[in-house]
Order: C-alpha cells, then structure tokens, then sequence
C-alpha cells in the first residue's frame, strides 16, 4: 500500500514539474508560422531588377543596393541581357528574400505585409 502511495505522488510531482518546464520556456525566434510578416512580388522585383541594369533611372534607383550587393550575378560592360542572366538573377533574388524586403520595403507595390 506505500509503494502505491509513494509511486502515485511520485507521477503526480513529475507531471507537475514537466508542465512548469514547459511553461518556462521563452520562445527566441517568431515560429515558422507567424502570422505576422511581409512578403514581396517575385516577378515585378525580376522586371525592376532587369529595367535598372538596361536602363537606369531615377524610378529603379531603389534596387541598386541590390545590384552592388557581393554575390550578386555581374553584367559586363557591353554585355546584353540574355534568358540565362535573368535565370541567374532571378536566383539570387530567390535565395536572399530577406534583403530583397529590407531594400525595397518602402515599395508598396513590391512589398506588402501579411
């Protein structure tokens, strides 16, 4: 009968340890499923992206941080834009979606939240 007792208080303090262990716990990170964020247009980031490098103007000026970014595919000088270029810049605006936001975040037409 106190092997009983001991083992029925012994479960009942575990299971009220492991509920404070997990309320304790402070999230460091927003979870993968936030609710809360922005997100931007793929296709009209590409066409800015692509207008500024043939033709510069003060309306595409805001990508040019993207542009000189390290890692950011190079045109040549003299060099036309080709089907693989565009490929290869819409990769990396792909793969750096944290950047593409930072820079053009004042863009409500590329950017938006969610």
């Amino acid at each position: 009968m106190k092997r009983i007792l001991f083992l029925t208080v012994l479960f009942i303090c575990a299971l009220q340890f492991s509920s404070v262990a997990q309320t304790d716990k402070k999230a460091v990170t927003p979870p993968s499923d936030a609710s809360t964020g922005y997100t931007y247009d793929f296709d009209k980031t590409n066409d800015l992206i692509i207008e500024r490098l043939s033709h510069p103007t003060s309306a595409n000026d805001d990508v040019q941080a993207l542009v000189e970014e390290p890692g950011f595919p190079k045109l040549n000088k003299g060099e036309k834009i080709t089907l693989d270029y565009k490929k290869k810049v819409a990769s990396w605006v792909e793969s750096h979606p944290a950047l593409v936001i930072a820079v053009l975040k004042n863009r409500k037409d590329i950017v938006h939240p969610f």
